[in-house]
C-alpha cells in the first residue's frame, strides 16, 4: 500500500502522561486491591503500567505487579520496552521511531523497578535507558525518538487479506495449562485472524499466525501500547513447532510507522528459525483499515509445555483441545 502523504505520528495526549515523581517520593505505591483489577480500569498506559517519572533528573519507577506479569510470573517483556517509551516521552523525548531492549535478567513479581537515561547519550533523540530492580541491571533499552511531522511519505503492504475482527474466533487456552492468569493476557483481548493449528503431534508448520489484539482497558493506542502488544509475537512458536510452546524474551524491536486508527491492532507473524531453542521471530502490525502501522522482532526462549492427558496410540501425548 502506498499513500503520498499519509498522516503523521500525533504527540500523545498530556492525560497519558506518567504521575510525576517527586523528590522524597519513595516509589509507586501499592494499591490494596488486587492490580490485575486496578489494571483493566487503567485510563493511561501510565496508570496500567504504574508508572512515576520525575523528568527534572531523568528517573522513573514502576512495580511488576501481578496485571504486568507473563505466564512464567517475570514481568512482560513488552511491559518493559513499554514503559522505557513512555519514560523517555515524559521526559521530555519527542515521538518513538525505533525502540529496541535487551533483557539481562528477569523481572520477579513485586519488584520496583527503577530507570534512568545514560548520560552518555547526551540528549533526547538518541536514548539509552537502564532498568535496575534491587540494584541489579535487568534491562537496557535504546531508540530514536524524533519531532513530530504534519505529513510523510508512506509505503507498506497492506493487511487488507485478513478477516476483520468481529468475525475471528477468540484465542482461548487448553484447560491443561497450568499458570496465571491474571497476567497481561488478562488484559488483552485476543482473537485469531491465522490460527495456529489444533493436531499439536510435534511436527514442524510453517510458523506463520496471525492476531488481532485489543486492550480491554480503552487506552490511546501509541507506541507504547504497540510494544506491549508486540511481544505477543511469540505465538508463532505453536504453529512453528507443533507444541503447545510460548516464550520468554531476550531482546525486543519495534519500529513505528504510523499511529493505528481504532483500537484494534492486527500482529502477523513468523517464526524464522529455532536454534537450540532460541526462536528469532519477526511480525507486522496493521491496524483495522489494512495499514501497516509497526514491524516488531524480538529473539526468545522457547519453552515447550506438555498435555497431562493420556498418550494416544502413537505414544505421543494427546493433542491440546485447542491451541493459544
Amino acid at each position: 500500500m502506498t499513500a503520498q502523504y499519509g498522516p503523521g505520528i500525533p504527540p500523545r495526549s498530556a492525560v497519558d502522561l506518567p504521575t510525576r515523581l517527586r523528590h522524597g517520593d519513595d516509589g509507586p505505591r501499592r494499591a490494596e486491591g488486587a492490580r490485575g483489577d486496578l489494571g483493566r480500569d487503567a485510563t493511561s498506559l501510565a496508570g496500567l503500567l504504574g508508572l512515576t517519572v520525575d523528568p527534572g533528573e531523568y528517573r522513573g519507577r514502576f512495580v511488576a505487579d501481578a496485571h504486568l506479569l507473563n505466564t512464567r510470573g517475570t514481568l512482560w517483556g513488552g511491559c518493559g520496552l513499554a514503559a522505557a517509551i513512555a519514560f523517555v516521552q515524559a521526559c521530555g523525548g519527542r515521538d518513538c521511531v525505533w525502540a529496541h531492549t535487551q533483557f539481562l535478567a528477569p523481572v520477579h513479581a513485586g519488584q520496583e523497578v527503577e530507570l534512568s537515561i545514560d548520560p552518555a547519550t547526551g540528549g533526547l533523540s538518541q536514548v539509552v535507558v537502564r532498568a535496575t530492580a534491587a540494584g541489579r541491571l535487568v534491562f537496557l533499552a535504546g531508540g530514536t525518538f524524533s519531532r513530530v511531522s504534519g505529513a510523510v511519505n508512506r509505503f507498506g503492504p497492506a493487511g487488507d487479506w485478513a478477516p476483520d475482527p468481529d468475525g475471528c474466533p477468540p484465542r482461548e487456552y487448553p484447560t491443561w495449562l497450568d499458570f496465571p492468569r491474571d497476567g497481561v493476557i488478562s488484559l488483552v483481548e485476543q482473537r485469531w485472524a491465522r490460527p495456529a493449528r489444533t493436531d499439536l503431534d510435534g511436527r514442524p508448520g510453517g510458523g506463520s499466525s496471525a492476531l488481532w489484539l485489543r486492550l480491554r482497558p480503552r487506552l490511546p493506542v501509541h507506541a507504547a501500547v504497540l510494544a506491549l502488544l508486540g511481544d505477543f509475537a511469540p505465538v508463532g512458536l505453536i504453529e512453528a513447532t507443533g507444541e503447545m510452546a510460548a516464550g520468554t524474551s531476550l531482546d525486543n524491536s519495534l519500529r513505528i510507522v504510523a499511529v493505528p486508527t481504532g483500537e484494534w491492532v492486527l500482529l502477523d507473524v513468523r517464526v524464522e528459525a529455532i536454534v537450540r531453542n532460541v526462536a528469532q521471530v519477526r511480525g507486522r502490525m496493521y491496524d483495522r483499515t489494512g495499514a501497516l502501522v509497526a514491524t516488531v522482532s524480538q529473539t526468545t526462549l522457547v519453552h515447550r509445555v506438555r498435555s497431562r492427558a493420556p498418550a494416544s496410540q502413537h505414544g505421543r501425548p494427546s493433542p491440546a483441545p485447542t491451541a493459544g
